[in-house]
């Protein structure tokens, strides 16, 4: 384990940035006008039925009637009018389906609708039985200033006939169908924050949304004073135990303290990719006090928004370098030791190399370590502006070439910057990984 001898109240919680793409689309910052609020009066279902037939799209056209209801009472705050959505017979049913109402009318909500696709899955056991239909539901949630877009989301939703009409039978989370963010489903939240930052904790968390928006608001300062730049978007900060990143683990499956994503939107149906929706850090809610308590990780997380304009081009270890050697500041390596022997070996023992796209993370501790060593090389001897060009190069060049992860262009991105190759890069970080 790596030691400081700048005093720090805990010690370092590494954690990995893990891009959610579950929308089809790549990662970028790009800034547009949200989505226009569709009709939501008019269900987009057509019918093929030859006449005297009975149409065989008029339950899919029934079931999004139901969910333009549904959108309508979310954004006029009618909590009896939404409950008339869902079937009655089903009190744990409609104790969640309220707890997700309450929760998105303390959330700054501007923008709900739903997409059904005429597609019916294998439908979900409804309580008392009954005609089911489970269609193929896309939603779509638009919180204002932290998203630019609606984030939308494929929801597994089962509705059945009563004799009222049709109602919410049932709803759960599908891994198979995984939300890519939607911390409004599941338990009671409460909020803090403006349109620039928005911070969600669980309604009865030992750290409240306070507490967490004060200490993400001096973390983030302190991240723009070090790299001389202000973020190009909002930013929601999710610590509730609510949606897909309920459990927050690094590639190696490690428990880490927070990640950070970007959520997207689609088309309606959810078959075209429509751009970036918001930048997010999910804090894992097992950690919060340790993350008020020693803001390392959260300061690394918050690097990683603030230079998210530099897309996914960079090699992970330029981008996860800069978040580390911003995240431990004041503390460098110069700073630190190493009280783990069988860390010193794994360094004595790795190729000395920059750590290239397929290797990354078989080593979690010892990779960080090592990206951070490569930034502060290049950092500390040649400046800090210089590393931002060479992240813009990356970011250009990958562009043109459609190129990830600096796959094919270090060595050029290097010399241009620097007049350094790569193995000169290396072997500085090693000189610093081994004085340790």
């Amino acid at each position: 384990m790596r030691r400081s001898s700048v005093p720090r109240p805990l010690p370092r919680v590494l954690a990995l940035l893990l891009p959610l793409t579950l929308v089809v689309g790549t990662a970028g910052c790009t800034v547009g006008d949200p989505l226009a609020k569709p009709d939501l009066g008019k269900a987009e279902v057509t019918t093929t039925a030859a006449p005297g037939e009975k149409d065989p799209y008029a339950e899919f056209g029934a079931v999004q009637r139901v969910l333009d209801e549904r959108a309508r009472a979310l954004l006029g705050g009618d909590r009896k009018r939404f409950l008339a959505t869902v079937d009655r017979d089903n009190s744990k049913l409609r104790r969640r389906q309220a707890a997700m109402f309450d929760n998105l009318q303390v959330l700054p909500l501007t923008n709900v609708y739903y997409g059904v696709e005429r597609t019916a899955l294998l439908a979900d056991p409804v309580r008392g039985g009954g005609h089911a239909l489970r269609p193929v539901v896309v939603e779509h949630v638009q919180l204002r200033g932290v998203h630019q877009r609606p984030v939308s989301n494929d929801v597994t939703m089962t509705f059945v006939q009563r004799r009222g009409g049709w109602v919410l039978g049932n709803e759960r989370e599908d891994p198979l169908f995984a939300a890519q963010f939607r911390p409004w489903y599941g338990t009671r939240i409460e909020t803090a924050g403006d349109a620039a930052l928005l911070v969600m904790t669980d309604e009865d968390a030992e750290v409240g949304a306070d507490e967490l928006l004060g200490q993400t608001r001096s973390a983030l300062a302190s991240v723009t004073g070090v790299l001389d730049q202000e973020p190009a978007a909002p930013l929601l900060v999710d610590a509730t135990s609510n949606g897909a990143a309920t459990e927050v683990s690094n590639a190696s499956g490690e428990d880490a303290a927070a990640v950070s994503f970007t959520t997207f939107g689609s088309s309606r149906l959810g078959g075209d990719y429509t751009g970036v929706a918001g930048a997010v850090v999910k804090a894992n809610p097992d950690y919060v006090s340790q993350l008020v308590e020693d803001d390392e990780t959260l300061r690394h997380e918050l690097t990683h928004y603030v230079l998210s304009g530099y897309g996914n081009s960079n090699p992970q270890w330029v981008t996860e370098g800069i978040a580390e050697y911003v995240g431990y500041r004041p503390g460098t390596l110069a700073d630190s030791y190493i009280e783990d022997a069988g860390l010193e070996r794994r360094i004595d023992e790795r190729e000395v190399r920059l750590i290239p796209p397929g290797r990354w993370g078989d080593d979690p501790e010892l990779d960080y370590l090592s990206a951070e060593a490569f930034a502060e090389f290049l950092i500390s001897g040649y400046g800090l502006d210089d590393y931002l060009e060479m992240m813009d190069l990356f970011r250009r060049m990958g562009r043109s070439r459609s190129v990830v992860y600096g796959e094919g262009i270090v060595d050029d991105v290097l010399r241009r910057v620097y007049d350094l190759e790569a193995d000169q890069v290396a072997r500085g970080g090693f000189e610093l990984l081994r004085g340790l």
